[in-house]
């Protein structure tokens, strides 16, 4: 580090503070740190002190003003949130429910004395998805997944249903009714990862609605589920519809039967690939030396 100036009260501190940043703010290159942008200074350290401490440029009046405007429109997000239950509500886990469940599909285990995550990847689910929305029966009922102004525009969000959950995408830029409220399986089939409700929406020229998981980018259309960057892997697809008051009604079977449904289907993918999850956090592709090297007893 080098010292720009010294003995100075506490007040002149921050106003070359200010005129500091704002001077490097305004000059530096895009991402450039302090130490590269210092050095590239006609002048180094020599030059910075006319400019911020004599203002040699006659521009420390304007410094003061940009950093005055930045306090003066600061704030904190986060504080907004805390105090505001609209705000909160976009970080519930679920749309439709305060309730929480463990979804990460972290296994933590003591490795070394230490907390650690059990790191593997679940197997892919291969084949036909289990439901289709155009062949739903009749008998199956209507859940309620919360208000049309609960969701965001362009997005989705999990809904809960019993122990399973459903992504439910809103796309009021869709010409077509059948494209505007679409919903399909949160479980991703690649690597089993719930986050299809966080995944990227985009539309191609012709009109195909696609979804990329936002963990493993595995494309699929929307509107089907079917898989486009792996043709094997499908998403189940759920029939959707808005009611007079606004209610977002989506058409799943019984959760008690979803949820079997989708645990077979998780134990068939694995008993296919003898799956088992691997002991003390070791991946299968990564080889951990657990032998004496040198002579010397590794630190387990």
């Amino acid at each position: 580090a080098t010292l720009l100036v010294s003995d100075i009260d506490e007040a002149t501190c921050l106003k070359y503070s200010d005129r500091f940043l704002m001077f490097y703010v305004s000059t530096a290159k895009h991402l450039q740190r302090t130490a590269p942008w210092l050095e590239e200074l006609p002048g180094g350290i020599e030059y910075l002190r006319k400019v911020v401490i004599d203002d040699s440029l006659g521009l420390c009046a304007d410094f003061e003003a940009m950093m005055a405007s930045n306090v003066g429109n600061y704030k904190c997000e986060w504080r907004e949130v805390v105090y505001d239950e609209g705000l909160q509500k976009k970080f519930q886990q679920y749309v439709n429910t305060s309730e929480t469940q463990q979804t990460e599909q972290i296994e933590y285990i003591d490795m070394r004395k230490q907390r650690a995550p059990n790191t593997y990847d679940m197997p892919d689910i291969e084949g036909p998805a289990l439901y289709g929305k155009e062949a739903a029966p009749e008998s199956w009922p209507w859940v309620l997944a919360g208000q049309v102004e609960d969701f965001p525009h362009n997005g989705g969000v999990a809904v809960k249903h019993g122990k399973e959950e459903v992504a439910v995408f809103y796309l009021p830029g869709q010409a077509e009714e059948d494209g505007r409220w679409l919903c399909v399986q949160n479980l991703c089939p690649h690597k089993q990862v719930r986050a299809i409700s966080r995944g990227l929406v985009g539309v191609k020229p012709e009109g195909l609605i696609t979804l990329a998981d936002p963990v493993y980018k595995s494309i699929y259309d929307l509107r089907t589920g079917s898989g486009m960057s792996h043709a094997n892997l499908n998403l189940s697809t759920f029939q959707v519809k808005v009611d007079e008051q606004g209610q977002v009604l989506v058409k799943l079977p019984p959760a008690d039967q979803m949820a079997d449904s989708f645990a077979r289907q998780s134990q068939e993918a694995a008993e296919k690939k003898n799956f088992k999850p691997p002991p003390r956090g070791s991946h299968p592709d990564i080889q951990v030396p657990r032998a004496p090297k040198n002579g010397v007893n590794l630190e387990w």
